[in-house]
């Protein structure tokens, strides 16, 4: 039996980082307010879905970087027009009891937690009824317990929230208990940390993906370029010491990374730290994201320059998931 909550016995230094760098409204608004951006809906916005940043990004970027424009909040996201909603790619609908999500044939995901290091205000589930899913006494075991009578299944995906917001002790026993069932393969784990607080990539986690019996994929969310730095460089070189499999999906976002420009240059530096680009998905319609969007002709023009520039392996797949399909729409 796993246990559900994480143990408070030997804190960990980056829960400390992560602790100490937390920036909400409350500490945004003065630095807004400084460089003429605070707007009186902000409050408004955050009830709906809480701002989360960190110290590091704003020391980082000015305001008007598109990287933090991810992140800080913005009144459009009460503008709702018709197609933006709470469940844009159908999860709830496939969410199976113990929180795992079963869409596509031989592979499934675990919704591990409701914790991220940042939020992303393009989020596809920030209404996700986490309260319902995420860690209660028992949940690990019912997906377990799922996992193990389904032998059709060769994957799973560890997700959330953000699988790393586990801490060492209980993601390994979550690992270890899925490697015991001998139809699995395949351990996938979507993560922001690296590129928000790449302290998270302990040697305790890097033992426990070293030992694992399974082809391990680590997915990591970078959207631009500069998001990549020698300490993200650092974490991303442990994961690859220790046998994972490195790739990269990220979101097209307007007034963010819808240039080829940005899209090039995050391919080479995703590559020297030996990442490959995955997928560069259209925006999921949920909830408050509409200024994000960028249409499919726009992002296959984007995509011809990237051809034009880089060899294949360096160009990730257009991808959109559209709710009730069997697989990904390209």
């Amino acid at each position: 039996m796993i246990a559900c909550m994480p143990s408070s016995e030997h804190p960990l230094h980056w829960k400390k980082i992560f602790a100490q760098s937390y920036v909400g409204l409350q500490q945004l608004a003065p630095k807004m307010l400084d460089d003429n951006r605070y707007d009186d809906q902000y409050e408004h916005v955050d009830s709906l879905f809480p701002i989360q940043l960190s110290h590091q990004l704003l020391e980082r970027f000015p305001l008007d970087h598109p990287v933090l424009k991810q992140y800080l909040p913005d009144s459009k996201e009460l503008i709702n027009p018709p197609g933006y909603g709470d469940d844009p790619v159908g999860d709830q609908q496939a969410t199976l009891e113990g929180g795992m999500i079963k869409k596509y044939q031989h592979r499934a995901l675990l919704i591990t937690n409701s914790t991220c290091p940042i939020h992303c205000r393009y989020c596809f589930r920030k209404d996700y009824p986490y309260s319902q899913q995420t860690p209660q006494r028992h949940r690990f075991d019912i997906a377990l317990k799922q996992m193990q009578e389904d032998d059709s299944l060769h994957e799973i995906i560890l997700s959330g929230g953000d699988p790393l917001s586990l801490d060492d002790e209980l993601l390994d026993d979550l690992i270890t208990s899925i490697e015991k069932i001998a139809h699995i393969k395949t351990l996938r784990l979507h993560t922001k940390f690296p590129s928000i607080y790449p302290q998270r990539i302990t040697d305790s986690l890097i033992k426990t993906l070293r030992d694992c019996r399974l082809n391990t994929v680590c997915v990591f969310h970078v959207n631009h370029d500069e998001e990549i730095d020698d300490d993200f460089n650092q974490a991303a070189s442990k994961l690859k010491s220790a046998g994972v499999t490195l790739l990269n999906q990220s979101v097209l976002l307007k007034q963010v990374n819808d240039n080829s420009d940005t899209l090039i240059q995050l391919s080479h530096k995703l590559f020297a730290a030996g990442i490959l680009p995955y997928y560069l998905h259209l925006l999921d319609k949920a909830r408050g994201t509409h200024h994000f969007y960028v249409d499919k002709v726009r992002a296959e023009s984007i995509l011809t320059e990237m051809k034009r520039q880089l060899p294949g392996y360096l160009v990730p797949k257009l991808a959109q998931e559209v709710a009730g399909l069997d697989s990904k729409d390209y």
